[in-house]
């Protein structure tokens, strides 16, 4: 019988480690903890979106920022994808930080509702710092990675892209969008890509660009637009 059980997680060759609850009898077990070793010892991470996402400027090839919320704030990472052509026999779908059926259900509803030929590529996705999110608002951002990846293309603004994908293309709300949104503000981003849902309900006061897809495809046009 215990009331807590904690767990430290995190890359050997990373000094960031996140704190998760997995049981907890007097509290929540959404809520995580972000904390780096420092010669002075275990140190609290107080903004833990500017330390996974290092090069907030730059637009890459195969790399979308994306957010999802963490117990009581919004966390924002980066997620990169690599398409390659796979040498012989079955292509290789290789994900780290991410589950591993999810990707193939993303990379199918991108072959089928986006007409996107993936059958004979390997295609590897990883959220970069260690982070594995497990909310479903992560899929559009790892759909616009590998089309980015795919087509070479990338967005000429500074974006996040959150939603979850629908086995038939649609984009399906997230909760908390509002907090993601007033996150990304904070942090200087130009974009949010959000499902439409989410869009028609955000404040029409805020300085980030609000732009809202009610299906991949319109999420693919609205990615590379200024």
């Amino acid at each position: 019988m215990v009331d807590c059980v904690l767990n430290f997680t995190g890359e050997r060759d990373k000094d960031l480690r996140i704190l998760r609850s997995y049981k907890n009898r007097f509290g929540t077990t959404d809520e995580i903890g972000a904390f780096r070793m420092t010669a002075e010892g275990m140190m609290e991470v107080p903004d833990l979106s500017g330390s996974l996402i290092e090069s907030q400027g730059a637009m890459e090839q195969g790399s979308v920022i994306s957010a999802c919320y963490e117990g009581s704030r919004p966390v924002f990472f980066e997620i990169q994808a690599l398409v390659a052509k796979a040498n012989a026999g079955f292509a290789k779908r290789t994900s780290l930080g991410i589950d591993h059926n999810r990707l193939s259900m993303i990379i199918a509803v991108l072959e089928r509702q986006a007409g996107m030929p993936l059958l004979n590529y390997d295609v590897y996705v990883n959220v970069v710092g260690g982070m594995k999110p497990d909310s479903p608002a992560t899929d559009l951002a790892v759909a616009l990675a590998i089309y980015s990846s795919v087509r070479e293309r990338t967005s000429p603004s500074r974006l996040v892209a959150v939603g979850e994908v629908g086995l038939t293309g649609n984009l399906r709300t997230i909760p908390n969008a509002d907090k993601i949104v007033a996150e990304a503000e904070r942090l200087g981003y130009d974009k949010v890509l959000l499902p439409k849902g989410n869009a028609d309900k955000a404040s029409p006061n805020s300085k980030v660009k609000i732009c809202g897809a009610a299906t991949l495809r319109e999420a693919i046009r609205l990615f590379t637009e200024e």
